[in-house]
């Protein structure tokens, strides 16, 4: 009877260690789905699970052409990067790979739009002109950029229910096992 309590207990915890294992993305900046307004100098990935080494991100415009981002740090459960060159107004994307200690790939996304002032050089000096919507010069998201980014946030809320579904069920069944294996040695005792 010993035996069938610690094999239920061990796999139990199996179980629960494998619900949490796989999370992902818990903050960013720039955040999901933003408009940065300012100069884009760093991007930074915090995750909710410790990551390896081996984890990576980039940064893809909107023709999907890789933006140099040097300086890559990888952390407990952060990333962090510099954009060194100032880059244009317009749709970017994060592309995040990373391995959590469980060993398991994840991946991930995360869209914004840059509307940063930007710096026009003239013989003299150097003058700064702000993107206004006045000026017609703001970025638009097509109809399918803005169905891509409702899309990956109910894939997030739709990952976040599942693990909460994995656990309650989890519980339940400890629960059930428990009272199963009490109920087996009360009977055994009689």
């Amino acid at each position: 009877m010993k035996k069938i309590i610690f094999a239920a207990l061990v796999c139990f915890f199996i179980m629960s260690s494998d619900a949490y294992a796989h999370t992902g993305l818990k903050s960013s900046n720039p955040e999901n789905g933003s408009t940065v307004t300012e100069a884009l100098n760093e991007i930074s990935l915090i995750f909710e699970t410790k990551i390896e080494k081996t984890s990576s991100f980039k940064l893809l415009n909107a023709t999907n052409d890789e933006i140099e981002v040097t300086n890559i740090s990888i952390g407990e459960y952060e990333m962090i990067g510099s954009v060194d060159k100032s880059i244009e107004n317009g749709p970017y994307t994060i592309q995040w790979k990373i391995i959590g200690v469980d060993g398991h790939p994840i991946e991930g996304e995360v869209p914004f739009i840059l509307n940063a002032p930007v710096l026009e050089e003239t013989t003299d000096e150097v003058v700064t002109e702000e993107v206004t919507e006045d000026t017609e010069t703001t970025v638009e998201e097509t109809p399918e950029e803005n169905s891509a980014a409702v899309a990956k946030t109910e894939a997030e809320v739709e990952e976040d229910s599942s693990n909460s579904t994995t656990v309650v069920l989890m519980v339940v069944l400890f629960t059930v096992l428990v009272i199963s294996v009490w109920w087996l040695l009360r009977r055994k005792n009689k």
